[in-house]
C-alpha cells in the first residue's frame, strides 16, 4: 500500500477511531484535566464602573441620589460625571441634567471630595452657562470648604484653583463674590502648603492673578496676608518653570499697578531681581513679554521707584528682549512702555541711551501697521526726547529715515515734540 493511500485513509478514518481510548476507571489514557486558573493576588475586575458608564446620565444621577449614604458610589458617580463632561457638547448635557448639583452633594462625603471636585472642574471649565449655574447654586462656598477640609489633597487644591480660576475669568460680578466668599485665603494656604508642588504653584499664583484684576479689594487682600512673599517664593523655588514665572509676574503686576505701597513693598524684597532672573533663565517671548510688564508697573508714577529698577540693570535687559524678539509686537509694546519709565536715570548713561533709543526705533521700523507698538514707542521716545540735553533723539529719527519713510519719520518727530 502506497504512502498516498495511508495518508487518504488517515483523513477518511471515522472521528471515533481517533479517540484515546478508555480507562477502566472512566478517565481518558494520557490526557490530564486542565488545571484552574489562579486567582489569588489578582484583583477582580471591577464592572461597577464600566456599567455606570453605561447608563443614560438620568439613571447615574438617580442612582447616586438614591445612594447619596455610599461614598463608593459617589466617587464612582463623579468619576463618570467627569468623563462624561468631556467636550461643550457633554458638559452643556450633564449640566442641564442636574450634574453641577450631584457633584456638590457628593463632596459632603470626605472620601468623595476629590472626585467630585475633578467632576466640577471638568464640567465648568470654558463653559459659560455651567460656571453661572455653579455660582448660583453656592458653588463656590462648597469648593472652597472642600479645599479648606483636605488642605494636603494636592489634586484638591489644584482642581479647586482651575475652578476659581475659571469663574472669577467669567465676568466682574462673579471675581466679586468669589472674592467676598474669601477665595484670597484659601488659594494663599494652599500655595504656603504645597511649596514643592510644581502645579499647585503655577495654578494657585494664576488664580491670584486673576482675583487681583482691576479689583482693588482683592489686591489689597493679597497684600495684607502676605500674598507679595508668597509670591515671590514661588519665583524663587521654581526658578526653571517657565509657567509659575509667568503667573507669578501676573500677581505681581496686578498687585503693583499705580500703587506705591506695593510698588515698593515687591521692589523691598527682591522682586525686581527675581523678575530679572526670569528673564535671563527664559528667552521665550510670553517669559519676555511678563516680565517687561512686571517692572514696568513697579516702577510707573513712582520716580523712586524708576531709579531702583533701573538700578538693577532692567534697561540693558528690556534692550535684549527687544533685540532678542524683534518681530513679537507685544515683547516691543512691553519693553518700550518699561524705557519710557526709565527715561530720566537711563539719560545719564549715554552709551545705554544710546542702545535703547535705537531700539525704540526699530520696532517703530519693523511694526508700522502694529498700533499698540507704535504708540508705546512714540511714548517712550517722547520721554527721552524729555530728557535729552544734547539732541540725540532728533538727530537718531533723521537719521533712519530711510528706512522709516518720510511719512513715520516726520509722525515720530511731531510724537517726540509735543
Amino acid at each position: 500500500m502506497g504512502g498516498g493511500d495511508l495518508k487518504a485513509m488517515a483523513v477518511a478514518a471515522p472521528a471515533e477511531s481517533q479517540q484515546m481510548p478508555i480507562r477502566s476507571g472512566g478517565g481518558r489514557v494520557g490526557r490530564h484535566r486542565p488545571r484552574p486558573r489562579r486567582t489569588a493576588g489578582r484583583r477582580p475586575q471591577d464592572e461597577s464602573v464600566s456599567t455606570l458608564d453605561d447608563q443614560s446620565l438620568e439613571d447615574l444621577l438617580a442612582m447616586m441620589a438614591g445612594a447619596a449614604d455610599s461614598a463608593e458610589v459617589q466617587v464612582q458617580g463623579c468619576d463618570v460625571l467627569r468623563r462624561k463632561a468631556a467636550g461643550v457638547e457633554g458638559q452643556s448635557e450633564v449640566g442641564s441634567l442636574g450634574g453641577i448639583e450631584a457633584a456638590m452633594k457628593a463632596m459632603q462625603h470626605p472620601a468623595a471630595r476629590v472626585m467630585g471636585m475633578s467632576a466640577l472642574e471638568k464640567i465648568t471649565t470654558c463653559h459659560a452657562k455651567n460656571t453661572a449655574a455653579l455660582v448660583e447654586k453656592e458653588g463656590i462656598q462648597a469648593v472652597l470648604q472642600a479645599m479648606t477640609a483636605s488642605l494636603q489633597e494636592v489634586s484638591l487644591q489644584e482642581a479647586g484653583c482651575k475652578v476659581l480660576c475659571n469663574a472669577t475669568t467669567c465676568n466682574a460680578e462673579f471675581q466679586t463674590q468669589i472674592i467676598k466668599c474669601g477665595a484670597v485665603k484659601v488659594v494663599l494656604d494652599a500655595l504656603r502648603t504645597h511649596v514643592a508642588s510644581p502645579t499647585v504653584q503655577e495654578l494657585g499664583c494664576r488664580a491670584l492673578k486673576e482675583l487681583a484684576a482691576y479689583n482693588t479689594e482683592s489686591q489689597e487682600s493679597i497684600y495684607m496676608q502676605g500674598g507679595i512673599q508668597v509670591v515671590l517664593r514661588a519665583m524663587e523655588r521654581h526658578p526653571t518653570l517657565a509657567n509659575i514665572q509667568v503667573n507669578c509676574c501676573g500677581v505681581l503686576r496686578n498687585l503693583a499697578a499705580c500703587n506705591s505701597q506695593q510698588q515698593e513693598a515687591i521692589v523691598s524684597r527682591g522682586g525686581v531681581q527675581l523678575v530679572l532672573d526670569a528673564m535671563n533663565a527664559h528667552a521665550a517671548a510670553n517669559v519676555q513679554w511678563a516680565c517687561c510688564w512686571t517692572m514696568f508697573c513697579l516702577c510707573v508714577h513712582n520716580k523712586e521707584m524708576q531709579a531702583e529698577v533701573s538700578a538693577y540693570g532692567a534697561v540693558r535687559t528690556a534692550v535684549n528682549s527687544m533685540e532678542m524678539h524683534r518681530a513679537e509686537g507685544r515683547v516691543q509694546e512691553a519693553a518700550s512702555w518699561l524705557l519710557k519709565e526709565l527715561a530720566e536715570p537711563t539719560s545719564h548713561d549715554k552709551t545705554l541711551f544710546s542702545a535703547a533709543l535705537q531700539a525704540m526705533l526699530k520696532a517703530v521700523e519693523k511694526h508700522p501697521m502694529n498700533q499698540t507698538v507704535q504708540k508705546a514707542t512714540r511714548a517712550a521716545l517722547q520721554s527721552f526726547s524729555a530728557h535729552d540735553t544734547d539732541g540725540w533723539v532728533r538727530t537718531a529719527c533723521l537719521g533712519r529715515c530711510g528706512r522709516l519713510g518720510r511719512a513715520a519719520t516726520m509722525r515720530t518727530l511731531e510724537a517726540i515734540q509735543e
